[in-house]
This record gives C-alpha cells, sequence and structure tokens, in this order.
C-alpha cells in the first residue's frame, strides 16, 4: 500500500481539550447513574413508606441515634433533594462538554461540595458504631463471646473510619486537582 493513498491524519488534538472532553463524559456518565440511582431510591421510599423501621426500633427497646431518626423522618425529602443534585450536576457537565463558562464554574463548585461532603460525613460513620454498641443487651457485652464481639467491632470501627478518611483525602486530592487543571490559562480559554 502505498503512503501517498492513506487518509490525512487527524490533527494532534490539545491535552486541554481532550482533559475537557474526557472530564465532561466521564461526569455526564455519572450525573446518569445517579440520576438512575435516585428514582430507584425514591421508588423504594415511596413502596417502602408504609414501613416505621424508627417505630419497630422504638418497640423492640432499641436505642435510635438522633441522625437515623431525623433522616427515616426526612427520607423522601432526601431523596428528592439528591435526585435534584443529579439532575444539575447533569447540566451542568453538560455545560462543561459544550465549554460553557457556567458549566465550568458549576463542576468546580460540585468538585469542592464533594471534597467537602465526604469529610463532613466522617462523624456518622462513628454515630453507626455508638449505635451498634448501644444495641447490644449489656449481658452479651459483658460475656466472654461479647468482648470478642467488642474486639471485632472495634476493629471494624476503626478499619471503616480509616478507609473512609482516606478516600476522603484521596476525593479531595482528585477534585483539587481538578479544580487547579479547570483554572487554567489554556482550559479556561476553550470556554465562553
Amino acid at each position: 500500500m502505498n503512503p501517498h493513498d492513506l487518509p490525512p491524519a487527524r490533527p494532534p488534538r490539545d491535552a486541554a481539550t481532550g482533559f475537557i472532553d474526557v472530564t465532561a463524559k466521564l461526569s455526564l456518565l455519572m450525573a446518569a447513574l445517579s440520576i438512575v440511582w435516585s428514582l430507584l431510591q425514591l421508588l423504594a421510599v415511596g413502596l417502602l413508606q408504609h414501613l416505621d423501621v424508627a417505630g419497630w426500633l422504638q418497640q423492640q427497646a432499641l436505642p435510635i441515634p438522633a441522625a437515623v431518626q431525623w433522616a427515616a423522618q426526612h427520607l423522601l425529602g432526601l431523596s428528592l433533594l439528591l435526585l435534584l443534585a443529579s439532575l444539575a450536576f447533569l447540566g451542568v457537565s453538560w455545560g462543561l462538554l459544550k465549554r460553557r463558562e457556567w458549566g465550568r464554574i458549576g463542576f468546580i463548585v460540585f468538585a469542592l461540595l464533594v471534597a467537602v461532603a465526604n469529610f463532613a460525613f466522617l462523624p456518622l460513620v462513628q454515630d453507626m458504631f455508638n449505635s451498634m454498641y448501644l444495641i447490644m443487651p449489656a449481658e452479651l457485652l459483658d460475656s466472654p463471646q461479647g468482648q470478642e464481639l467488642r474486639a471485632q467491632l472495634r476493629l471494624s470501627q476503626w478499619t471503616t473510619l480509616l478507609t473512609a478518611a482516606v478516600t476522603a483525602v484521596a476525593i479531595a486530592v482528585l477534585h483539587g486537582w481538578l479544580v487547579i487543571k479547570l483554572q487554567r490559562g489554556d482550559v479556561r480559554r476553550q470556554f465562553h
């Protein structure tokens, strides 16, 4: 085959264009998945609305953490809030793909909010384990099996907290890197 018979090669894309395209397309995918998750969550809330989990736990004389009580009382609102946030992220991601300045700024805001939210949720992990300790009868915790269970719970608690903290730091670093890249001049010039 003669090299002159080959079609001309596409001009190379600059790094900024590739970065924006990949970031926007991945964000669109994540937003779409989040919307599907939100709709499934709304369906589950609607189907299970007649179940009073908090009331059942109280009937069993099991303590209910305040955060769990609050979330149980606001399941529908929280699910709708997640759906609205997912739709907003879909719009921002589309704006990013279409090189709109509001899409770039909106994406930066979302990236920073998610990074902060990951750290804000760390105390809920601690509350979850504290609730597990409270649910167990004192007789069980004082027994040899209870001591072993308590040690396993403590290990799980620290493993979960460490994993959640490392994940929060990793996401914060990734989002910080994305924000810095979106602030660079060669990237900003592509937005209008």
